[in-house]
């Protein structure tokens, strides 16, 4: 970000290391192109990575290197470390306890694409009922966005599932039972719902605050929800809506999602949770010892609102 507040986003450098890819090997790399840039240690105020050992080890890992680099030169600077800063909300599916349907949507996946014979006669019987879908796709765990879009095109096919599974002699007891279809079908809106938060927090140019408020924005949305759920008011679910759901069933349901809101639990390590997830962007972004003038007044104008 520049002085008149400008945000450019450039990519700084990217290395294919060969041989082994320690914690120390992967330091010597960023402390390599970080000197050749010419950033200093100082201004950085947090890393995201994945949850690979070789980056995350808590002795010997590249964050442990990285924070023991800063508090050489400034003792009191401690480094934010987050899991996929934008992808954090991909686990709140063990919030909602509802890795029971991903699991079985993931074995339904695998059983129909993983065998050639099973694909091809699965879309000739998509042909055959002219769906508008003419086939199913597998769900990437490093892609956020396509779990929301599996979990839509099983719920769209499910009778073609069915009847498909039923052919082979694959017996998914889940596809019979109505409490699971009504969590698969709970789970296709709520995903629909964290994609578009996911995109709108991928937007260029967005300031900290912005993202903040789309945060903010989200939470009271799933707050609204819930209270929409317990009247059995179901006009912004329109999946759930569709699968019916019995109202003992919406109930655990509806206690699910208002959890959810309540504590903002969208992170996967302890370290970069937070009581209100949102706090982490303002967080990050004040933690940047640059134009800190300028800063302390966009504090004070945030709080004023």
């Amino acid at each position: 970000m520049m002085k008149d507040f400008e945000i450019t986003e450039e990519l700084a450098a990217m290395r294919s290391i060969k041989g082994t890819t320690t914690g120390s090997d992967l330091f010597t790399e960023v402390n390599a192109f970080l000197d050749k840039l010419g950033l200093k240690w100082d201004k950085l105020a947090g890393v995201t990575t994945d949850g690979f050992l070789n980056l995350t080890g808590k002795n010997v890992g590249l964050l442990k290197r990285m924070q023991d680099k800063v508090s050489e030169i400034n003792p009191e600077l401690k480094l934010l470390f987050l899991h996929c800063i934008i992808h954090q909300e991909v686990l709140y599916k063990s919030v909602l306890k509802i890795n029971h349907v991903t699991d079985v949507v993931t074995k339904l996946v695998n059983f129909i694409r993983t065998r050639a014979l099973n694909h091809r006669q699965f879309v000739a019987l998509l042909e055959e009922h002219e769906t508008e879908h003419g086939d199913i796709g597998y769900h990437t765990a490093v892609r956020w966005l396509s779990l929301g879009k599996v979990l839509k095109r099983v719920w769209d096919l499910r009778a073609e599932i069915r009847e498909f599974c039923e052919k082979k002699g694959k017996d998914i007891q889940e596809l019979s039972d109505a409490d699971w279809m009504a969590d698969l079908a709970f789970a296709v809106d709520v995903t629909a719902l964290m994609n578009e938060l996911n995109t709108k927090l991928q937007g260029k140019g967005l300031f900290a605050h912005e993202m903040y408020s789309l945060v903010k924005a989200f939470m009271t949305k799933l707050q609204f929800l819930s209270s929409q759920l317990e009247g059995y008011i179901l006009n912004h679910m329109p999946t759930l809506k569709e699968a019916t759901p019995s109202v003992d069933h919406l109930r655990r349901v509806t206690a699910g999602v208002l959890f959810f809101s309540q504590r903002g639990e969208l992170s996967i390590h302890e370290e970069a949770c937070s009581e209100d997830v949102g706090s982490l962007w303002i967080y990050l972004y004040f933690r940047t010892n640059i134009f800190r003038d300028e800063v302390e007044q966009i504090q004070i104008q945030i709080l004023s609102h």
